[in-house]
């Protein structure tokens, strides 16, 4: 059917690049769908210097990628990113056909993103991470990314990924994203839960869920990182979901 041919914009989360979406894109392009996965500002080939990034330069540019496209996508976010797509949604809500978070921190009652993994006592992740000495950017070591972020990924997957992880700005995750229901809520919004996340774990993505109103989703029996670890069963939820749009 005509109307089942997306276009998908996808956000990379933190560290990460639009290398991590390569086989997922491939997925969904075997479908027909149309894929554009981007470098956020100092991550893939972006030179962007790490002491510039805050959470308005991720958004703004992946704003100035919406006004490219010119017409509504299907927005993608994973991990941190669901973050920024939610303050993208809340800026240009009449580009996004649809929102849909990949084992996302969701910016819920105004609270940064560690302030969400913080409430989360199942979360592996902020208690690993490696600090620079003005906590102004954090790197992990291998056994994190093998043990707690990567969960189910081979060794030679994380041999693969090593060199390509940026050193992360840690500005973005203390920063706020404050929604409307005249802007953001009126975006339909889907889920991709991930129920052997070490991240965020599994409660924690259904407690933002319930706080947002999201109300539909996918889960997957999978890790934090499905877009490597599982690439053709997340195109699948993704395509799924992004062809369940409510006509209004």
């Amino acid at each position: 059917m005509k109307n089942s041919i997306k276009t998908f914009l996808l956000i990379h989360g933190a560290w990460e690049g639009a290398w991590s979406w390569e086989q997922t894109t491939e997925n969904l392009e075997k479908k027909g769908h149309k894929v554009i996965a981007i470098d956020l500002p100092g991550h893939g080939n972006d030179n962007t210097d790490v002491s510039k990034i805050t959470l308005a330069v991720y958004t703004n540019r992946v704003k100035k990628e919406l006004v490219n496209i010119g017409k509504p996508v299907i927005l993608v976010g994973h991990s941190f990113a669901g973050f920024i797509i939610s303050q993208v949604a809340e800026e240009m809500p009449d580009s996004i056909e649809k929102l849909i978070y990949v084992a996302s921190a969701l910016p819920y009652d105004g609270k940064t993103a560690v302030e969400v993994f913080e409430e989360d006592e199942e979360s592996e992740f902020l208690e690993n991470l490696v600090f620079s000495d003005d906590k102004s950017t954090a790197t992990m070591s291998r056994e994190t990314i093998l043990k707690v972020i990567f969960t189910g990924a081979t060794e030679e997957q994380i041999d693969q990924v090593l060199p390509k992880l940026v050193e992360q700005a840690t500005k973005p995750f203390f920063e706020k994203v404050i929604l409307s229901d005249s802007n953001f809520g009126r975006v339909q919004k889907a889920y991709v839960e991930t129920t052997q996340d070490k991240v965020i774990s599994l409660k924690a993505q259904r407690l933002g869920q319930e706080r947002l109103g999201i109300n539909e989703s996918v889960t997957l029996e999978r890790g934090h990182v499905p877009l490597e670890t599982a690439p053709q069963e997340l195109a699948n939820a993704l395509g799924s979901l992004a062809n369940s749009i409510k006509r209004i």
